[in-house]
């Protein structure tokens, strides 16, 4: 089982830039930093340049080592998970590491590449520099004195990457990883601000920043934003044992289901998006569901198989500890309905060698063909199992997820290359570049859990 877990590990560790000479093809660097993008794509159509991390590439990748580590019991990976994380602490918290209660903000973009010029205007001559956070809105930017963005997933994400390090970690960085994890907490219960009356209290809103109008900084932090399906995660209330807020989120998922049934006649996937409030909210109607959000691929697979699997993860960290209230129920009823949509999609489609990629609005889910064109992600393959395989350590239907869990991991290592340049990686074209560094960590993460988990084949 760890055999495809070492071989992305070398993949990874060849494509590493030398120091200093961040130009062409990699995937990370000396310094720890991961690339969203390996080969020379500009990320999202040029919204931002072509050797960016983001903080989803970053935590993705510290995650997926340290469950390799935890399924494989082997400290390389461990040693790789610490450097990977020391350069999101220095990169993207700017280097600090609160022991106290205080402040922590971070941001959600950093140079991984060479020096490149901004392009706001009046600013052309200034360069942004490697490891150097910036903006890209309106244009490739330095930032202003204070400013901060983070996407809203990103803190969960955070939050349960570090809870995962502290458990697995020893001595001082046990207490290292903790302390980040509080102080993530402190940011994160911000959403459960008693002036604020929304609906669905503790679901996740698009943005965490202090950006005012006209390229202004607030004096205080602000989230905005829709409610994106894609962004929820009930797993840090859990950890903060907040069942309320945690059911909050786990209402808004149910709602996200029913009215993806309505839109599309299918039960189990969500619809993607929720406006709460006037920000963003452009052409859609304020207080409904919608495929119209300020990130425009709302359709995209991921923002389906990351709630699956994050819910799924909640509803087995509530089982183990013996939690059972509301949020508990709905977390079984989320997972419950798209699990079952899966196995009855992955029987109706036995030749399919991807599981769907795009989810639109008044249509069914569509998966790209082996030999014809369409978002060929294997990263969305592991995501589903992942939610597959902590759907059965919580205890659905051993049946269901014995099926699905066996189709989903055959998928997934169908597409992992055997041989060339790119050996090691997951991908439908080794003959070229495209491989993305999120892609890697969370492909690392499910084939940890599937050797943790996966039952032994008699």
């Amino acid at each position: 089982m760890t055999k495809a877990i070492t071989s992305l590990d070398a993949f990874i560790q060849k494509w590493k830039a030398q120091s200093g000479k961040y130009t062409g093809d990699y995937l990370i660097t000396p310094e720890g930093l991961v690339r969203n993008n390996m080969d020379e794509e500009l990320g999202r159509g040029g919204y931002y340049q072509e050797r960016a991390c983001t903080s989803e590439s970053q935590v993705m990748m510290v995650r997926g080592y340290l469950r390799a580590y935890q399924a494989t019991k082997e400290s390389r990976y461990l040693a790789a998970a610490q450097t990977f994380a020391d350069a999101l602490i220095k990169y993207f918290f700017f280097g600090v590491i609160p022991s106290t209660p205080t402040k922590w903000r971070s941001h959600w973009i950093v140079n991984a590449g060479a020096a490149f010029n901004a392009k706001e205007k009046g600013h052309e001559s200034e360069l942004i520099a490697y490891g150097e956070a910036y903006e890209c809105w309106p244009a490739w930017r330095k930032l202003r004195p204070n400013e901060f963005a983070t996407a809203g997933d990103s803190l969960h994400w955070f939050i349960t990457t570090f809870d995962l390090f502290a458990l697995l970690d020893t001595g001082e960085g046990k207490t290292k990883w903790l302390n980040t994890r509080n102080a993530m907490f402190r940011e994160f219960k911000l959403i459960n601000d008693p002036q604020k009356k929304i609906v669905y209290k503790g679901a996740m809103p698009f943005e965490y920043t202090n950006k005012g109008d006209n390229l202004s900084v607030l004096p205080a932090p602000r989230f905005r934003g829709p409610y994106y399906a894609g962004y929820q995660d009930p797993l840090p209330w859990h950890y903060m044992k907040d069942y309320t807020a945690a059911a909050n989120t786990l209402q808004f998922l149910i709602d996200a289901q029913t009215a993806y049934t309505k839109s599309t006649g299918i039960t189990g996937p969500f619809a993607p998006v929720y406006h709460y409030d006037d920000s963003f909210l452009g052409k859609a109607v304020k207080n409904s569901f919608t495929w119209e959000g300020p990130d425009p691929n709302t359709f995209w697979g991921g923002f389906q198989y990351r709630p699956f699997s994050a819910t799924a993860d909640f509803w087995y960290h509530c089982v183990y500890s013996k939690t059972d209230n509301a949020a508990v129920t709905s977390a079984a009823k989320v997972c419950t309905a798209f699990l079952g949509w899966l196995d009855n999609w992955l029987t109706a489609h036995p030749a399919d060698t991807y599981v769907p990629t795009v989810f639109r609005e008044k249509s069914a889910p569509v998966a790209p063909a082996a030999n014809g064109t369409g978002d060929k992600d294997p990263h969305m393959i592991a995501l589903a199992l992942k939610g597959a395989l902590l759907c059965g350590k919580a205890g659905a239907n051993a049946k269901v997820v014995a099926r699905v869990v066996q189709r989903l991991y055959t998928m997934l290592i169908s597409h992992q290359i055997t041989k060339g340049e790119m050996a090691g990686a997951f991908m439908h074209d080794p003959n070229t570049h495209i491989f993305k560094g999120f892609w890697a960590g969370e492909i690392m993460e499910t084939l940890g859990l599937y050797t943790l988990y996966a039952t032994p084949k008699a």
